[in-house]
């Protein structure tokens, strides 16, 4: 097999790698959404059996947001099959193992079939028993330093959590306006973003940005093939970009070198 079909095989599987992980974080995001707008409802529904067939396990807990998934699997000692459930709580993992478009259509069958997907009624009271009984205020009877230690440090860790969700979601729209403005990129030219000393990032034609970092420790792929149009640059995707640079702040630099190159131009306007 020659050479170049192998390396294009090789920058195939790159593209691929990059294409599987936004997909995943899409599909990771769209389950989230669901489960976090229908909170009140699911957890008046109780666990909701999925499916339940000789290949697929899948039981969804909404009190405690967990997935109960069950793995099968051939001993080589006895050379039998067995069952082995385990308790997954990232909804990453679930969008690794399930597609996210099946978990919804065993969400719309649950409905059709209720008798056969959800947990009958004594078998849920039991549960919300063990619930009730593990939600006893336990921290009441520290002293009141220790309270507000173990309340400031859940406070620190939920703005944590949100300030990462949205610094995911900023990377996305970095990712998305890049695709996007591919066709208008191509009738404005290239759009210099930066251009200092030590930190050059050029909007390219086609949507690609072009920088002066060094690229070299990131994984393959961060630093694609094509040629520069500026000597010096590393051409690279929006997703790379992302990582160094608050996406908030290249879309204002977007802006900026478009008043500056126009500055006839009402961008107030809206053209049809």
């Amino acid at each position: 097999m020659t050479a170049p079909r192998i390396s294009a095989l090789r920058e195939l599987a790159q593209e691929a790698e990059l294409e599987r992980r936004d997909f995943l974080y899409e599909a990771t995001e769209q389950l989230r959404r669901f489960v976090d707008a229908n909170r009140e409802r699911l957890r008046e529904i109780g666990p909701v059996k999925l499916v339940d067939d000789d290949q697929d396990y899948l039981l969804f807990h909404p009190v405690d947001e967990t997935w109960t998934t069950r793995l099968t699997y051939q001993d080589p000692a006895d050379n039998e099959w067995y069952d082995e459930e385990q308790v997954i709580e990232a909804f990453s993992e679930i969008a690794e193992l399930y597609n996210p478009a099946d978990i919804f259509a065993w969400f719309i069958e649950a409905a059709r079939d209720p008798v056969n997907h959800l947990l009958p009624a004594d078998e849920l009271a039991a549960e919300e028993e063990l619930v009730e009984a593990g939600e006893e205020d336990w921290e009441s009877g520290l002293p009141p330093t220790q309270q507000e230690t173990l309340a400031a440090q859940r406070l620190w860790q939920l703005a944590d959590a949100y300030r990462g969700q949205i610094t995911e979601q900023q990377k996305q729209v970095l990712r998305e306006f890049a695709s996007n403005a591919q066709e208008v990129l191509a009738r404005t030219g290239d759009l210099l973003l930066l251009d200092e000393v030590e930190d050059v990032l050029l909007l390219r034609s086609d949507g690609r940005f072009e920088t002066s970092l060094d690229l070299a420790d990131l994984p393959a792929g961060a630093a694609l093939t094509l040629d520069p149009h500026r000597s010096g640059l590393t051409v690279t995707e929006a997703r790379v970009v992302s990582e160094f640079y608050d996406p908030s702040d290249v879309l204002q630099w977007v802006t900026d070198a478009l008043a500056e190159r126009y500055p006839a131009v009402d961008f107030s306007a809206v053209y049809e």
